[in-house]
């Protein structure tokens, strides 16, 4: 091996909070815990930003008057960040809410965030969140847990330290079931596991890495999990997704983990787009951030995560995750612009630009799912297009779809998980921008055609066939997700939460 990294475990490599969520006492409880770290939401007024309110219905009155009154004779405003109060000989932290109106659950992990940011220097045993009126209280401690996740595991001198983190955490006042209570933590390690995958180095991810955490994943959980080589893609005619590898001297991998239902007589299939690195291959990118390119496999690593989720909080359906994992690399093998290639489902594509590569790797992977497993949904998600940054920013991800109603029920999954979504049309009139003069389809419209989000949409529709299906591009929040409710730098784990919502949303 060339890089002894490689050599390194993946499991030694993920951040300390991943031990601790399996470690922590999660539970609910009383309003007031005797013994605990108290978190408490503040609220400030419109009219005037200097005044607060603290935002704990659940707490005494003359608790809530006494914390009152303690942070008025300091003096404190919500400008001024948390403030740490001792009352009574019991310790407490304010937490001023995030005052964008957004999604309740989006505002209730950024409080999490916030309450993580403001206590880490402080040795907790036992944290209470106390209970805020309209912020659900699963969702406080799941960005608690995400502003807890670091990445250290990379480091030359790394030393495991969960003992920094508090041993139980207790959301106080809050009427939670145990069910509520453990899916909230596999969750939370889901987009351990997902955020670990974007952050990771691409020459410790490649496509052959990425596989092999997928099959240790499905082996830990007693998961089916399937690896197809090159041969094998080979054979099954996957010429649109091995043209995209033909320039990186790691093999691809296609990786298909099967999950059973409650009721295995319907399916829903996630696919994502696994780029382990794009360098834009032949047409290469500019070199200005291409360091950043290692988080092209986010809708894999989404995928994945999904997966792992699915693994501990069995699905109403049958759940089949299928991710197409390669590089995009410029050589002498490598793909060329002009270069007609043949897809698995018959059709050829004039390849125009080497860099509009992911949906070439989607096109063959999304033809395998709806083919092999005829699902009753299919979603696949993908950080495909720079374009989606111009039309929706870094704040919501935008979806496309062959079915209204499957794109509404994308777009609610969205919102019950406090995933910013929007849709954007297939247009009929856009459709004829994907057709090429000397193959059936080509990769890129023309440079005076818009809409590039729209273009690549339009491009994988024609390879789902009637299979009802959505598309999310999460390019602009998978990675320094400007969200509320998501960390401001590194991976995001943006898109998990929907397509678990989504496919929790399907009876069989």
């Amino acid at each position: 091996m060339r890089h002894a990294l490689q050599q390194e475990s993946w499991k030694s490599l993920l951040p300390d909070v991943n031990d601790w969520l399996s470690a922590v006492r999660l539970t609910a409880g009383a309003a007031v815990v005797s013994g605990a770290h108290h978190v408490v939401a503040v609220k400030g007024h419109d009219d005037n930003k200097d005044l607060f309110t603290l935002n704990a219905p659940k707490l005494p009155a003359e608790l809530q008057g006494k914390i009152t009154a303690a942070a008025k004779a300091l003096g404190w405003r919500l400008s001024a960040g948390s403030l740490h109060l001792s009352i009574d000989g019991a310790t407490y932290t304010l937490v001023a809410q995030n005052s964008t109106r957004v999604h309740a659950s989006a505002l209730a992990r950024q409080l999490g965030l916030d309450a993580a940011k403001a206590i880490k220097e402080l040795r907790i045993q036992h944290l209470a969140f106390a209970v805020a009126d309209g912020l659900p209280a699963l969702e406080t401690f799941d960005g608690y847990a995400s502003g807890l996740y670091n990445t250290p595991g990379f480091k030359g001198s790394r030393k495991k330290d969960t003992a920094r983190f508090p041993a139980a955490v207790t959301l106080a006042g809050a009427d939670v079931n145990p069910d509520g209570l453990s899916a909230t933590l596999e969750l939370a390690k889901a987009q351990v596991l997902v955020r670990f995958l974007q952050d990771a180095p691409p020459n410790y991810l490649d496509p052959i890495k990425f596989a092999d955490i997928a099959k240790d994943t499905a082996q830990d959980f007693g998961l089916k999990c399937k690896i197809l080589d090159k041969a094998e893609m080979t054979k099954l005619g996957m010429g649109s997704f091995l043209s995209v590898a033909d320039g990186g001297s790691t093999e691809p991998r296609t990786i298909v983990i099967e999950i059973d239902g409650k009721d295995n007589s319907r399916c829903v299939a996630l696919v994502g787009k696994g780029l382990t690195f794009d360098s834009g291959g032949i047409s290469i990118k500019p070199s200005a951030a291409m360091d950043e390119m290692k988080y092209d496999m986010s809708g894999g690593a989404a995928v994945l995560g999904a997966a792992r989720y699915f693994a501990k909080v069995q699905p109403p359906t049958k759940v089949v995750c299928v991710i197409g994992a390669s590089e995009n690399m410029p050589s002498g093998s490598a793909t060329k612009p002009g270069d007609v290639v043949r897809a698995m489902n018959g059709k050829t594509i004039e390849v125009l630009n080497t860099d509009a590569e992911g949906r070439l790797v989607l096109a063959d992977v999304l033809h395998y799912a709806v083919s092999q497993y005829k699902p009753t949904l299919t979603i696949d998600i993908a950080t495909l297009t720079g374009a989606v940054l111009m039309a929706l920013g870094c704040v919501g991800a935008a979806v496309m779809s062959n079915d209204q109603a499957t794109a509404q029920a994308v777009l609610d999954a969205g919102n019950h998980a406090g995933e910013p979504l929007w849709q954007l049309p297939l247009w009929p009139e856009m459709e004829k921008e994907t057709k090429s003069e000397i193959a059936d389809l080509k990769n890129i419209a023309k440079p005076n055609v818009k809409g590039g989000t729209i273009i690549g949409g339009m491009f994988l529709k024609e390879f789902v066939g009637d299979a009802k299906w959505a598309h999310l591009d999460v390019a602009g929040t998978a990675w320094s997700c400007q969200a509320v409710g998501y960390p401001a730098a590194g991976g995001s784990a943006f898109g998990l939460r929907t397509l678990v919502a989504a496919a929790q949303q399907v009876k069989a």
